[in-house]
């Protein structure tokens, strides 16, 4: 059942307040307040998909609330329609330029007024599709640009040390190497139809898929010469899918471990059950996470990219792409960071 989308209507006149109430009540959810103040209080709890305004109101006028409004980064694309009996060339021009979507003169024809509100609302909706599928794409060009490297430079390690006679000590790697770059491809698809059909999941080995990773990632840790304590049990399951949770969760995991790891350092991975629920953490001991980066982390429009302690660099779309496998997978991620302390990740999974 779809949810009724949200109006807040603001009106210094309690009659017209009811008036809007009467008519737009049947359709959307409609809150009201007589005080501009009031409003940009009520809208710290709740955000409105659509506001309508008065101009002339006592304390705060509708032109005031309505910059407030567009100087908040969490409401400025909230879709305003002035409602006053103020119709001037100038006062029209005054709405549009704070960033009104519309002006309707009082007395207002009810028909009218609903087929503004359903038209910007129509719109508003549009530009969230659009904001959703242009974080898709950057996801997806991520797990091109990134995930893909990780395969690609272990067969490029093997190739550069490899002759004919370690060759078949080299071969499953090699293989699995080549397997994991046709599973990411495979997966890029998948992740195209998640919105039609979710990822298959199946019960697969925590302890083999870690193992994986880290096989993969081999000539990354001695690089930086980082060793690895693992302490996970090989018949410990999970639901995942496998190929996103080693190329996508586990491999981004583990990469920025190792570059925000000093030199020498130390990964540790471990486990625990919880109920039904089974955590992994997995702890470095690098220059942690500042708390304003924490913020948004798993934010797909915000550059969290930095250096590691090697001059590493990366595309920051790392994380949201690992919580969005982790919600796919029914688990969640959390994060636990002190700066030049180091980094928790936890990672909760159904068992």
């Amino acid at each position: 059942m779809h949810t009724k989308m949200s109006i807040l209507a603001i009106d210094d006149v309690a009659l017209n307040l009811d008036l809007l109430v009467d008519i737009l009540d049947p359709f959307y959810n409609v809150s009201a307040t007589i005080s501009g103040k009031d409003a940009l209080i009520m809208m710290e709890e709740n955000i409105p998909d659509l506001i309508l305004l008065d101009i002339m109101m006592p304390e705060m006028d509708g032109y005031e609330v309505c910059e407030r409004i567009k100087k908040n980064k969490n409401w400025e694309n909230i879709p305003i329609i002035f409602l006053t009996a103020k119709n001037e060339t100038e006062d029209i021009v005054r709405a549009y330029e704070l960033g009104a979507a519309d002006y309707l003169s009082k007395p207002f024809n009810p028909p009218v007024l609903l087929a503004r509100v359903k038209a910007h609302l129509e719109i508003y909706e549009s530009r969230d599709i659009i904001k959703k599928q242009n974080a898709e794409q950057k996801e997806l060009l991520h797990v091109l640009c990134h995930d893909l490297t990780n395969p690609f430079a272990s067969v490029l390690s093997v190739l550069n040390s490899i002759d004919a006679e370690n060759f078949n000590e080299y071969s499953d790697l090699l293989k699995k190497s080549a397997e994991n770059g046709l599973g990411i491809i495979a997966l890029i698809r998948q992740m195209r139809k998640l919105e039609e059909k979710p990822l298959v999941l199946d019960s697969i080995s925590l302890y083999d898929s870690l193992l994986e990773s880290l096989n993969m990632l081999d000539t990354k840790f001695k690089n930086k010469n980082i060793s690895v304590k693992l302490e996970v049990e090989k018949k410990v399951k999970i639901l995942a899918e496998k190929t996103s949770l080693i190329n996508s969760v586990l491999n981004n995991i583990l990469t920025n471990a190792i570059k925000f790891s000093h030199p020498y350092g130390i990964i540790e991975i471990t486990f625990r059950k919880q109920g039904e629920k089974i955590i992994l953490l997995l702890k470095d001991y690098g220059i942690g996470i500042p708390k304003k980066m924490l913020n948004i982390l798993f934010d797909v429009d915000q550059s969290v990219s930095r250096m590691g302690t090697d001059g590493e660099e990366g595309t920051g779309f790392g994380m949201p792409l690992v919580r969005k496998f982790m919600s796919e997978y029914g688990g969640k991620i959390d994060i636990e960071s002190v700066e030049n302390e180091g980094t928790t990740i936890i990672l909760t999974f159904l068992n």
